[in-house]
């Protein structure tokens, strides 16, 4: 597809034509996305490329025609074509049937057709013929975004204007995979846009803590721990100067004790701003203080850089500490600790 030539815009455009009518689809897949009201000398433009009088053209809608009076804003509504350009997004529900929609990638500038035999439909606004995608409402997350647009008042004219940042997000993602028209259960749907926006969350988090210090980072760690009942241990040792260290130790309240659950956890927590040997340090230095106090807690490193060394994997898996980083870190510092997925981490 031919690169779009103007900056690529926050909102994008919802644009009903007839409903269902095969003709209209195919001009769209052709690179003619067509709209009503377009009887001849109902053009938006004058001969010279300036914009028409709504007063003239309503004029003219009332000699050209035999549909009565022009809505008051029949005008305006469609004159919103005049604001695509190459490069913009448009969206078409039902199109080409009632339970499908289509979307595509503005080419140019509108245009009104004179020359073609057709009574109406020649207002034309060219779309790129490959960037032309079908899918059902509920083919995947992001047509289920866009499709849940097309209910709402404010999107039933002719031609509207979506701004969401989602569902802008949504709309050029579907320009990005291949049209569907399969139907996914709503369930799905809606699980897999929960997850996205859990994922936002923690990501944009991760920026916030990329600007604390260590201490600021070990209190939030403590305190989250102490907000889901946890009881923080005070007769531990921390360090013996020789390369032994913890942070803290935490208990489960005593209703989550059992074969699954450890009695206690002794955490070393590290706020790094990348990824460094010093995790494979930190690691070390828990299985030293575990060592030094005869202990039998599970072992933790929390850290917050986006994720850890070879080294650091290595010592943790022979030495039987868990290694939290990353997203995962912030969606516990969070609450949301359960919702955190694996598959969100990038390979570092």
């Amino acid at each position: 597809m031919t690169t779009p030539t103007s900056k690529e815009r926050e909102w994008f455009t919802i644009f009903r034509t007839d409903e269902g009518n095969r003709w209209l689809y195919d001009e769209v897949v052709s690179g003619r996305l067509r709209q009503g009201w377009g009887a001849p000398g109902l053009g938006l433009r004058s001969d010279n490329g300036a914009a028409v009088d709504k007063r003239d053209w309503e004029a003219a809608y009332r000699e050209q025609t035999d549909w009565g009076e022009p809505s008051p804003m029949r005008f305006a509504i469609l004159s919103r074509m005049l604001e695509l350009d190459d490069g913009d997004i448009v969206a078409m529900p039902k199109m080409p049937a009632w339970d499908r929609f289509t979307v595509a990638r503005v080419s140019g500038r509108y245009k009104f057709e004179t020359g073609r035999g057709i009574q109406d439909f020649r207002h034309v606004v060219p779309v790129y013929p490959e960037s032309v995608r079908t899918f059902a409402h509920r083919a995947n997350e992001h047509a289920f975004l866009v499709s849940a647009l097309f209910a709402r008042a404010n999107h039933r004219p002719a031609v509207s204007f979506c701004v969401g940042a989602e569902q802008v997000k949504a709309a050029r993602r579907l320009l990005e995979i291949p049209g569907s028209v399969a139907e996914k259960p709503q369930e799905s749907l809606v699980a897999a846009a929960m997850d996205d926006a859990f994922r936002a969350a923690a990501e944009l988090f991760a920026k916030t803590v990329a600007g604390w210090n260590g201490t600021l980072f070990e209190n939030a760690v403590r305190q989250r721990f102490i907000d889901q009942g946890y009881e923080v241990k005070e007769t531990y040792r921390r360090y013996d100067g020789e390369g032994s260290d913890m942070d803290m130790v935490v208990s489960p309240p005593p209703s989550r004790h059992g074969p699954f659950l450890p009695a206690e956890i002794a955490v070393q927590v590290k706020w790094k701003q990348g990824i460094d040997k010093g995790d494979a340090r930190a690691v070390a230095q828990i299985k030293r203080w575990a060592e030094w106090q005869g202990s039998t807690a599970t072992k933790y490193v929390i850290s917050s850089a986006s994720g850890f060394t070879e080294a650091a994997r290595e010592e943790a898996a022979a030495n039987g500490v868990e290694l939290i980083g990353g997203l995962q870190t912030m969606c516990f510092l969070l609450g949301l600790a359960d919702r955190y997925r694996a598959d969100w981490e990038k390979p570092s």
